[in-house]
């Protein structure tokens, strides 16, 4: 009988053992990237192909566009690295605005939104003409699509400038823990592909990384019409403070996301802003009796604004708070299954459904 028991914990362990060497081999065939990096005067490319480092040094000016598909070549490349986007982030007169929040890696999902919106046509090229399309933050985490949806928003940036519009991806909180180095929510594929590559995360979105680069140059509050966007939402302590937009993102572009540290008389506000009453952490629009309808219009006095746009916190549409003045457009894309936009035309809202209905609040 001793016997029997040990050849029923031999085979037992047999197929635990088998089971974790499978996975494990096939987790180590992931395939990733690409990631740019501007060093000694020249691009190169690095990229993990089943499991195996691959790479092009001083890439050619096309080789983006024709042997990575990535639809853009290195003279965005440059102006990219040496560009300063600026920090007064107010458009007008924009007839059509799309938006989407909250994406965490579903690229599929967000692919499928974008197309029966009107935003990119089959190819993945911008067809929104002068629309402004708007991704509210928090690429980053959770899937393991996080890399295909920032070349496409990388990509559709350049088109959408080009045809008379814009494409703005506000930075969320997502985004700030990845490079800033807290990978706690990041997808395993990521982790796996850097030390394939043989670098840090840190380093992976870098200042001299292409993808590093343009992330860390995005704005936490950009303005459109009478629309306020915003990925977290604005507290009633930022208006005590007196701060302004164009002041909260040179300070997110130099400081949090930068390579400068605060200056000493600086550091009030710095902590303020990353902290949970800060843009890309503020929750009390939804926690009950932290704001009141009141509050919000002092918000929206403050940035002379109708409707603050916020993502963050998760909800299964988007949806409609202290009577349209709140629009929460976390409509819960990373699970994978459903999701929505926010579409304004004119000035009217809608909700955008996958399959491209819209439903008016």
């Amino acid at each position: 009988m001793q016997q029997y028991f040990k050849i029923l914990l031999f085979i037992f362990l047999f197929k635990v053992i088998s089971t974790t060497v499978i996975a494990q081999k096939t987790d180590s065939l992931i395939s990733e990237g690409p990631y740019i990096f501007w060093q000694d005067g020249a691009f190169h490319a690095k990229w993990v192909e089943e499991g195996k480092l691959k790479m092009e040094n001083n890439i050619s000016l096309d080789f983006p566009a024709k042997e990575m598909g990535l639809g853009v070549d290195t003279e965005q490349f440059k102006s990219t690295i040496t560009s300063n986007p600026g920090t007064a982030q107010k458009y007008r007169k924009v007839s059509n605005v799309a938006v989407i929040s909250d994406i965490h890696g579903q690229y599929d999902l967000m692919v499928e939104l974008l197309k029966n919106h009107g935003v990119i046509n089959d190819n993945l090229d911008w067809v929104f003409g002068k629309g402004h399309l708007v991704i509210n933050g928090d690429i980053m985490d959770r899937g393991d699509k996080v890399t295909e949806i920032l070349w496409l928003a990388y990509k559709l940036e350049h088109q959408a400038k080009k045809a008379g519009g814009r494409l703005h991806f506000l930075v969320g909180n997502h985004e700030l823990m990845v490079i800033r180095g807290d990978i706690r929510y990041l997808h395993e594929k990521y982790v796996m592909a850097a030390e394939i590559i043989g670098i840090t995360i840190e380093e992976l979105y870098g200042f001299n990384s292409v993808l590093g680069n343009w992330v860390r140059k995005r704005p936490a509050i950009v303005s459109i019409n009478d629309l306020l966007f915003v990925h977290a939402g604005i507290s009633p302590e930022f208006i005590e403070r007196k701060m302004t937009a164009k002041k909260v993102n040179r300070i997110f572009q130099e400081n949090i996301l930068g390579p400068f540290p605060p200056k000493a008389n600086k550091e009030d506000d710095y902590l303020f802003l990353m902290g949970s009453n800060g843009p890309v952490w503020y929750r009390g629009y939804f926690t009950d009796g932290e704001i009141s309808e009141v509050g919000i219009d002092e918000i929206l006095a403050y940035f002379r604004s109708k409707h603050i746009i916020v993502g963050h916190t998760p909800f299964q549409t988007v949806s409609s708070h202290f009577g349209k003045k709140v629009i929460g457009v976390d409509s819960s894309i990373q699970n994978g299954e459903d999701g929505e936009m926010l579409i304004v035309e004119n000035g009217k809202l809608y909700r955008g459904l996958k399959n491209g209905e819209k439903i008016t609040f």
